[in-house]
């Protein structure tokens, strides 16, 4: 049975959108309910969209993509952002740029970047939201999935320690309907389809893609802490005093020539190379299991298997895995 999702005035949600078209393709359903309902809203987009070659390619008929293209092209995008979440009925006071590098979310997560964190707390602070809606961990593109847990912990240390968050995917496996639903009557799931043609940058390449999330229903998932463990992720971890152990299952991991491991638990940032020789690397049967020293409490800790460069094709094949 699926949730129906409904809003008052005494609700604040705080909406992460990790590029321009992710508020209008996950949430412009829900950015419109909010509003009827009198909710107050706060929308955050992380980057301009900018690092986004192939439809600059074909909209410029141009190959090099330099500096100036970029910043011309993340330019375009957020006007293009504007537009679409004023026909939302969103005003431009409700809504934040930080303009962080697209591409570069789970960078700035593994570098433990104390300006970015700080800004989203600062956010998270002032606003003082009653909801986090952000991108679900699951999802396939690391800027999506990074910034969960950016958001999360922000907010943590805002005093705003989310014990639920509502999730959204708009690459890889989205929210099924047995999920959390915002019903949207016929005028607003226009509105919400018009919203997402207003991205014509994203529209030249992508369109039947992204008009497909204009439906009655848009969907979501709660992400309730403790996590439970996502069982499409060959992944397993556990904490011990001292330490996280991470189980790799290679049966269903594929190959892992140029993969790592990445950890996030609390301050720790790691990258684990998973050479048989490593320091904290063994084999157990199919199975490699990675033992990671950790220094101080934590709340929640996550794991991917992923390269740090991922070249052209940006989608990791697996998202984050969360302790249990």
């Amino acid at each position: 049975m699926s949730e129906t999702l409904s809003l008052t005035g005494s609700d604040r949600l705080l909406i992460i959108a990790p590029h321009p078209d992710d508020e209008s393709i996950a949430a412009g359903g829900l950015l419109q309910v909010a509003k009827a309902g009198g909710a107050a809203i706060r929308v955050i987009v992380l980057t301009d969209g900018d690092n986004n070659p192939w439809p600059q390619r074909w909209v410029e008929k141009r190959w090099r993509i330099d500096a100036a293209a970029r910043a011309r092209w993340g330019a375009q995008r957020r006007v293009e952002a504007e537009a679409a979440l004023a026909l939302l009925g969103i005003d431009r006071s409700e809504v934040r740029f930080l303009a962080l590098p697209d591409g570069g979310i789970t960078d700035i997560l593994m570098r433990n970047d104390a300006t970015v964190m700080n800004a989203l707390r600062d956010e998270a602070t002032t606003f003082a939201p009653t909801m986090l809606v952000a991108p679900a961990l699951s999802d396939r593109h690391p800027d999506h999935s990074a910034a969960f847990i950016l958001a999360t912990e922000a907010c943590a240390q805002a005093g705003r320690d989310f014990r639920r968050v509502l999730t959204f995917a708009v690459h890889g496996d989205a929210p099924q309907a047995d999920g959390v639903v915002v019903e949207l009557n016929e005028a607003q799931r226009h509105v919400k389809y018009e919203a997402i043609r207003a991205h014509a940058t994203q529209m030249r390449l992508s369109d039947k893609r992204f008009l497909k999330f204009a439906q009655a229903r848009e969907c979501y998932r709660w992400f309730d802490q403790p996590a439970k463990p996502d069982p499409s992720i060959p992944l397993t971890m556990s904490a011990q005093s001292g330490s996280l152990t991470v189980r790799i299952d290679t049966t269903r991991s594929g190959p892992l020539g140029g993969r790592e491991l990445f950890v996030v638990a609390g301050t720790l940032r790691r990258y684990v190379t998973l050479a048989p020789d490593a320091a904290g690397v063994a084999r157990e049967g199919s199975d490699i299991v990675v033992t990671v020293p950790v220094q101080g409490a934590f709340d929640a800790a996550y794991a991917k298997l992923a390269r740090r460069r991922p070249g052209w094709w940006v989608f990791d094949r697996f998202g984050w895995q969360a302790l249990s």
